[in-house]
Protein backbone atom coordinates (compact mmCIF):
# COMPACT_ATOMS: atom_id res chain seq x y z
CA UNK A 1 0.00 0.00 0.00
CA UNK A 2 2.78 2.37 0.94
CA UNK A 3 4.46 1.87 -2.44
CA UNK A 4 1.22 2.65 -4.29
CA UNK A 5 0.81 6.11 -2.69
CA UNK A 6 3.91 7.72 -4.28
CA UNK A 7 2.99 6.17 -7.64
CA UNK A 8 -0.56 7.54 -7.34
CA UNK A 9 0.79 10.99 -6.49
CA UNK A 10 3.13 10.90 -9.50
CA UNK A 11 0.32 9.77 -11.80
CA UNK A 12 -1.96 12.49 -10.40
CA UNK A 13 0.76 15.11 -10.89
CA UNK A 14 1.35 14.01 -14.49
CA UNK A 15 -2.40 14.03 -15.17
CA UNK A 16 -2.71 17.49 -13.58
CA UNK A 17 0.12 18.75 -15.78
CA UNK A 18 -1.39 17.53 -19.04
CA UNK A 19 -5.01 18.32 -18.15
CA UNK A 20 -4.58 21.71 -16.47
CA UNK A 21 -1.06 23.13 -16.25
CA UNK A 22 0.02 22.54 -19.87
CA UNK A 23 -3.16 24.00 -21.47
CA UNK A 24 -2.94 27.01 -19.15
CA UNK A 25 0.72 27.47 -20.07
CA UNK A 26 -0.09 27.35 -23.79
CA UNK A 27 -2.94 29.82 -23.33
CA UNK A 28 -0.58 32.10 -21.43
CA UNK A 29 1.99 31.93 -24.26
CA UNK A 30 -0.71 32.75 -26.81
CA UNK A 31 -1.83 35.69 -24.69
CA UNK A 32 1.75 36.93 -24.45
CA UNK A 33 2.04 36.72 -28.24
CA UNK A 34 -1.22 38.65 -28.66
CA UNK A 35 -0.09 41.27 -26.15
CA UNK A 36 3.21 41.68 -28.03
CA UNK A 37 1.31 42.04 -31.32
CA UNK A 38 -1.06 44.63 -29.86
CA UNK A 39 1.82 46.53 -28.29
CA UNK A 40 3.60 46.64 -31.63
CA UNK A 41 0.43 47.83 -33.36
CA UNK A 42 0.00 50.48 -30.66
CA UNK A 43 3.59 51.63 -31.10
CA UNK A 44 3.07 51.84 -34.87
CA UNK A 45 -0.16 53.75 -34.35
CA UNK A 46 1.59 56.17 -32.02
CA UNK A 47 4.42 56.64 -34.52
CA UNK A 48 1.94 57.23 -37.36
CA UNK A 49 0.10 59.79 -35.27
CA UNK A 50 3.39 61.59 -34.62
CA UNK A 51 4.16 61.56 -38.34
CA UNK A 52 0.68 62.87 -39.10
CA UNK A 53 1.03 65.66 -36.52
CA UNK A 54 4.45 66.55 -37.93
CA UNK A 55 3.11 66.72 -41.50
CA UNK A 56 0.12 68.78 -40.41
CA UNK A 57 2.44 71.19 -38.63
CA UNK A 58 4.57 71.52 -41.76
CA UNK A 59 1.44 72.08 -43.87
CA UNK A 60 0.21 74.80 -41.50
CA UNK A 61 3.55 76.56 -41.86
CA UNK A 62 3.19 76.76 -45.65
CA UNK A 63 2.09 80.20 -46.73
CA UNK A 64 -1.25 80.70 -48.48
CA UNK A 65 0.55 81.73 -51.67
CA UNK A 66 2.65 78.59 -51.69
CA UNK A 67 -0.43 76.44 -51.01
CA UNK A 68 -2.12 77.90 -54.08
CA UNK A 69 1.01 77.20 -56.11
CA UNK A 70 1.01 73.59 -54.89
CA UNK A 71 -2.68 73.25 -55.78
CA UNK A 72 -1.88 74.51 -59.27
CA UNK A 73 1.14 72.26 -59.64
CA UNK A 74 -0.81 69.10 -58.69
CA UNK A 75 -4.54 69.78 -58.22
CA UNK A 76 -6.96 67.45 -56.44
CA UNK A 77 -9.26 67.19 -59.47
CA UNK A 78 -8.89 66.99 -63.25
CA UNK A 79 -10.54 70.29 -64.25
CA UNK A 80 -9.87 69.57 -67.92
CA UNK A 81 -11.39 72.84 -69.12
CA UNK A 82 -9.05 74.91 -66.97
CA UNK A 83 -6.10 72.83 -68.17
CA UNK A 84 -6.95 73.49 -71.84
CA UNK A 85 -7.47 77.20 -71.13
CA UNK A 86 -4.01 77.39 -69.54
CA UNK A 87 -2.43 75.88 -72.66
CA UNK A 88 -4.52 78.10 -74.93
CA UNK A 89 -3.50 81.21 -73.02
CA UNK A 90 0.18 80.35 -73.49
CA UNK A 91 -0.31 79.55 -77.17
CA UNK A 92 -2.18 82.81 -77.81
CA UNK A 93 0.79 84.77 -76.48
CA UNK A 94 2.68 83.56 -79.55
CA UNK A 95 -0.16 83.87 -82.05
CA UNK A 96 -0.65 80.08 -82.16
CA UNK A 97 -4.38 79.27 -81.80
CA UNK A 98 -5.34 75.78 -80.62
CA UNK A 99 -7.39 73.59 -82.96
CA UNK A 100 -8.92 70.12 -82.98
CA UNK A 101 -8.85 69.79 -79.19
CA UNK A 102 -9.60 66.24 -78.03
CA UNK A 103 -9.63 64.52 -74.68
CA UNK A 104 -8.07 61.16 -75.41
CA UNK A 105 -7.86 57.85 -73.56
CA UNK A 106 -4.55 57.65 -71.75
CA UNK A 107 -1.92 55.53 -73.50
CA UNK A 108 -1.16 53.53 -70.33
CA UNK A 109 -4.58 51.90 -70.03
CA UNK A 110 -3.58 48.43 -71.21
CA UNK A 111 -3.04 47.35 -67.61
CA UNK A 112 -6.02 45.21 -66.57
CA UNK A 113 -5.76 46.74 -63.12
CA UNK A 114 -7.14 50.04 -64.45
CA UNK A 115 -10.59 51.39 -65.30
CA UNK A 116 -11.49 54.19 -67.68
CA UNK A 117 -14.03 56.65 -66.34
CA UNK A 118 -14.77 59.14 -69.10
CA UNK A 119 -11.34 60.27 -70.24
CA UNK A 120 -9.70 59.63 -66.89
CA UNK A 121 -7.56 56.72 -65.80
CA UNK A 122 -8.69 55.34 -62.46
CA UNK A 123 -6.58 52.68 -60.80
CA UNK A 124 -8.31 49.72 -59.17
CA UNK A 125 -7.24 48.69 -55.70
CA UNK A 126 -4.17 46.47 -55.89
CA UNK A 127 -0.41 46.45 -56.13
CA UNK A 128 -0.45 49.06 -58.92
CA UNK A 129 -2.75 51.42 -57.07
CA UNK A 130 -1.52 54.99 -57.37
CA UNK A 131 -2.44 58.18 -55.56
CA UNK A 132 -2.72 60.16 -58.79
CA UNK A 133 -4.60 60.10 -62.08
CA UNK A 134 -3.46 60.98 -65.59
CA UNK A 135 -5.38 63.15 -68.03
CA UNK A 136 -4.40 63.56 -71.69
CA UNK A 137 -5.38 66.28 -74.15
CA UNK A 138 -4.58 66.26 -77.87
CA UNK A 139 -4.54 69.39 -80.00
CA UNK A 140 -3.01 71.03 -83.08
CA UNK A 141 -1.65 74.52 -83.54
CA UNK A 142 0.13 76.56 -86.21
CA UNK A 143 2.97 79.04 -86.18
CA UNK A 144 6.55 79.76 -87.02
CA UNK A 145 9.10 77.27 -85.78
CA UNK A 146 10.82 79.92 -83.66
CA UNK A 147 7.49 80.77 -82.01
CA UNK A 148 6.80 77.10 -81.42
CA UNK A 149 10.10 76.65 -79.59
CA UNK A 150 9.24 79.54 -77.27
CA UNK A 151 5.76 78.03 -76.79
CA UNK A 152 7.36 74.75 -75.66
CA UNK A 153 9.63 76.63 -73.28
CA UNK A 154 6.64 78.41 -71.77
CA UNK A 155 4.83 75.09 -71.32
CA UNK A 156 7.94 73.79 -69.55
CA UNK A 157 7.99 76.80 -67.23
CA UNK A 158 4.26 76.65 -66.55
CA UNK A 159 3.50 75.86 -62.92
CA UNK A 160 1.08 73.01 -63.61
CA UNK A 161 2.80 69.64 -63.97
CA UNK A 162 2.54 68.33 -67.54
CA UNK A 163 4.41 66.08 -69.96
CA UNK A 164 4.46 66.25 -73.75
CA UNK A 165 3.97 62.61 -74.70
CA UNK A 166 4.06 62.95 -78.48
CA UNK A 167 4.82 65.64 -81.03
CA UNK A 168 4.58 65.76 -84.82
CA UNK A 169 4.57 68.58 -87.35
CA UNK A 170 3.91 69.30 -91.02
CA UNK A 171 5.47 71.88 -93.29
CA UNK A 172 3.68 73.55 -96.23
CA UNK A 173 3.97 71.29 -99.26
CA UNK A 174 6.06 72.59 -102.15
CA UNK A 175 4.88 71.86 -105.70
CA UNK A 176 7.12 69.77 -107.93
CA UNK A 177 9.62 71.46 -110.16
CA UNK A 178 10.69 73.99 -107.56
CA UNK A 179 7.60 76.13 -107.99
CA UNK A 180 6.68 78.51 -105.23
CA UNK A 181 4.18 77.61 -102.53
CA UNK A 182 0.61 78.37 -103.56
CA UNK A 183 -0.55 81.94 -103.10
CA UNK A 184 -1.91 82.73 -99.66
CA UNK A 185 0.16 80.02 -97.94
CA UNK A 186 2.99 81.18 -95.71
CA UNK A 187 5.92 78.76 -96.11
CA UNK A 188 7.17 79.70 -92.63
CA UNK A 189 3.99 78.55 -90.88
CA UNK A 190 4.12 74.93 -89.74
CA UNK A 191 1.36 72.77 -88.30
CA UNK A 192 2.06 70.99 -84.99
CA UNK A 193 0.19 68.16 -83.26
CA UNK A 194 0.77 67.43 -79.56
CA UNK A 195 -0.40 64.98 -76.91
CA UNK A 196 0.02 66.47 -73.43
CA UNK A 197 -0.46 64.67 -70.10
CA UNK A 198 -1.28 66.34 -66.83
CA UNK A 199 -1.72 64.82 -63.38
CA UNK A 200 -4.14 65.15 -60.47
CA UNK A 201 -4.35 63.82 -56.94
CA UNK A 202 -7.14 61.35 -56.23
Amino acid sequence: MKSLLPISIIIAAIALFFLLTNPLYKDTQLLKTDVATYNKALDNSTQLQKEKDSLLEKYRNISETDRKRLDTFLPDNVNNIKFVLEIEQIANLHGMPLKDIKFVENKNTTDTNKNIVGNMVVQKNGLNNKAYGIFTVEFTTEGKYSSFLIFLKDLERNLRLMDIKSLSFEVPSTPKGGAKVASGINPDIYSYKLDVDTYWLK
